[in-house]
């Protein structure tokens, strides 16, 4: 399946093998910048905008599935051909910097509701009356996860720590309020918790490694040093997602 979805991108003729050649030299460089990146990438969003939009729309969704389905399978196997691995990073980047024309709602929002059944009706008429004085706002109550006190969480602080030391690197508070903010997108997919529901830990930890997958794409621009440290190096993303896959299950259970 995976090298049917290869070729199925091939076919499109936006790009050749020497483009994700030429973006993998530079992803793979410990030097390179996202401006090198984004050089490579724009010929082929100018030859994606003059396609047409079908074909933009088809090369978009065979993309995105090329990427679902390597990242998926890559939690399972280990590939042997390095070529399938380029283009799942060449894929990513391109597919964040594709345009996106709205013209109507997506398919999926379209598939679940139904606009000619909703109609506005008044049910009802008057005034608010306040009570006069001054009173206390009372607190916002958060719902579906209970935070734990901070001492029962192992602080962000000796993890980054640990993890310089261990990996030699030199993460600091830039990249403490990075891992902050994937914490806080995980803890907010629907998706994820529905697999902690239903799925052994063994299963959902699968989900978890995707989701947390989509968060760090989302996140590249503006924390590109990090997400390249989890995606290029195997051992410290494993430990890395180890770790935080127990924190999410210590807040969100």
């Amino acid at each position: 399946m995976l090298y049917d979805s290869q070729r199925e991108l091939s076919e499109f003729e936006l790009f050749i093998e020497e483009d994700v050649e030429k973006f993998a030299t530079i992803y793979y460089d410990p030097k390179a910048t996202q401006d090198q990146l984004h050089a490579v990438l724009t010929p082929i969003k100018e030859r994606y905008e003059e396609a047409e939009e079908q074909e933009q729309a088809d090369f978009r969704k065979a993309l995105n599935n090329y990427i679902r389905l390597y990242a998926f399978l890559s939690q399972i196997i280990t590939f042997v051909d390095t070529e399938l691995e380029k283009l799942y990073h060449f894929a990513r980047h391109l597919l964040r910097k594709l345009p996106i024309k709205r013209h109507h709602l997506p398919i999926e929002v379209q598939q679940n509701i139904d606009l000619q059944s909703y109609r506005l009706q008044q049910t009802a008429q008057g005034k608010l009356v306040l009570e006069r004085g001054n009173k206390e706002i009372p607190p916002m109550q958060t719902k579906e996860r209970t935070l734990l006190a901070p001492d029962e969480l192992e602080p962000l602080s000796k993890i980054i720590a640990d993890l310089n030391t261990l990996f030699g690197t030199d993460f600091n508070e830039e990249d403490k309020v990075c891992i902050l903010a994937i914490e806080e997108r995980i803890l907010q997919r629907d998706d994820l918790k529905d697999s902690m529901r239903v799925n052994s830990p063994e299963n959902a930890r699968l989900t978890f490694n995707l989701v947390v997958s989509d968060v760090l794409q989302s996140m590249v621009d503006t924390h590109f040093k990090f997400y390249k440290h989890v995606t290029d190096d195997k051992a410290f993303a494993e430990r890395f997602l180890t770790w935080l896959f127990e924190r999410y299950q210590q807040r969100a259970g």
